[in-house]
């Protein structure tokens, strides 16, 4: 019975396997580096987990400025600018709604990717306005460290998690509409939904279980931030490649 579930669980991963590798085919993906970017997010939530155990590398690696929240910035700004140039794209083949959601999507990640950083605070060393410092954790000049901010903020994040994946899996995994110029130009191919269910499986945890902050659970947001900016920043390079090639138009 355990050789015939094991046979079973073998069978669904290689059927797993053999369609993300099909996926990546359509976008121009070599399949190994599709897997890598499917098992790339989870293996890295399972490593933060482990690296806790040594709480100086785990500060070093959760740092601001460090390992981790300079490519969150880099992610989000190529974001913001590979979505901003499918907007302009769009608009220019008559596709307005389509483009002003790109441009939505841009603003949104150029914004992110500021808040990432400070707006440059801690690089070109300017105060914070004293009424801004009182209502702002950190005391930086940023909006997301503000309590009502924060709030949204997670919410947001968490629909872009289930979004992202959830929403993903859906669609593409029972082969609705799979195959249409729509679909693909809103939704994210299946080698990148891990990384959108990281996000979604932190901030789930901390809406259920871990509301008030703390040095561990606060600091392992940081890898899902990581995904995210990971997620969104070669979905929009995927999708600017695809708008650059009219005969990838109407895959």
């Amino acid at each position: 019975m355990a050789r015939v579930a094991h046979t079973g669980v073998r069978g669904r991963v290689g059927a797993f396997r053999a369609s993300l590798r099909a996926e990546a085919g359509r976008w121009a993906v070599a399949p190994s580096l599709a897997e890598g970017l499917f098992l790339l997010p989870l293996a890295g939530a399972v490593a933060i987990i482990l690296v806790r155990a040594d709480s100086g590398l785990y500060r070093f690696v959760t740092d601001e400025d460090s390992v981790l929240e300079w490519p969150q910035f880099i992610g989000f700004a190529a974001a913001s600018a590979f979505a901003c140039l499918c907007a302009r794209r769009l608009q220019r083949a008559g596709r307005t709604v389509l483009a002003l959601a790109y441009l939505a999507f841009g603003v949104g990640c150029f914004l992110v990717a500021g808040e990432e950083i400070a707006w440059g605070q801690r690089i070109l060393g300017y105060g914070t306005p004293e009424r801004l410092e009182e209502i702002n954790e950190q005391k930086e000049v940023t909006a997301h460290n503000i309590d009502v901010v924060q709030h949204g903020t997670n919410v947001i994040y968490l629909l872009a998690g289930l979004y992202g994946s959830i929403g993903a899996w859906i669609v593409r995994a029972r082969g609705l509409w799979r195959h249409t110029d729509l679909v693909d130009l809103l939704l994210p191919p299946i080698f990148l939904t891990s990384a959108f269910f990281v996000m979604l499986g932190y901030k789930a945890l901390r809406f259920a279980s871990f509301r008030e902050s703390g040095f561990t659970v606060t600091r392992a947001g940081e890898w899902a931030e990581f995904c995210l900016a990971l997620g969104f920043a070669v979905f929009a390079f995927l999708q600017w490649r695809r708008l650059r090639e009219p005969r990838t138009a109407n895959l």
